[in-house]
């Protein structure tokens, strides 16, 4: 319970990956929960393969984003923290989207719905800033650049990658 609390923490900016424990452990079980909750999420409206696909694919991209931006700023050393509390902290914001989601597949027309997670995405680049900020030693705006650029850049390369069905 302790370590789920950490991650709200990081969600609610209290905290940062400099509070992460160097753990192995929690590494991959927060990649873990990542690619579950990443696959339930995506299988909501695709079949199984394509969500595995795709998670794989946007685990890959999150990862090798992670270590290239640390290696340009000679900081490699907090990768692993890194890395485990942007897992954590979308496992977090991601969790309670899954209901949200599955609504707007009952209620495809609730505008507020549709709100709710144009928030909750927006709450989750602040929470990327601030752990990207943490992770370079820089100001709140890097770290809020960095994150729109790789949120953006991931969705378009996703996009690409996967195209929905409907296009």
């Amino acid at each position: 319970m302790a370590l789920i609390r950490l991650f709200i923490d990081i969600c609610l900016f209290r905290k940062g990956p400099q509070d992460i424990p160097a753990s192995a452990l929690l590494f991959w079980l927060a990649l873990a929960a990542y690619l579950l909750t990443g696959i339930t999420l995506l299988g909501l409206e695709e079949n199984l393969l394509s969500a595995v696909a795709e998670s794989l694919a946007e685990l890959g991209m999150l990862l090798a984003f992670v270590w290239l931006l640390l290696a340009m700023h000679k900081k490699t050393p907090r990768w692993h923290k890194t890395a485990t509390a942007l897992l954590g902290s979308d496992v977090v914001i991601s969790a309670p989207a899954l209901l949200l989601v599955g609504w707007t597949l009952i209620a495809p027309d609730s505008a507020g719905i549709h709100l709710l997670l144009f928030g909750m995405m927006l709450w989750h680049v602040g929470v990327v800033a601030h752990i990207l900020r943490h992770a370079l030693s820089k100001p709140w705006t890097t770290g809020l650049l960095l994150a729109v650029a790789y949120v953006a850049g991931s969705y378009s390369l996703m996009m690409t990658l996967f195209p929905p069905a409907s296009l």
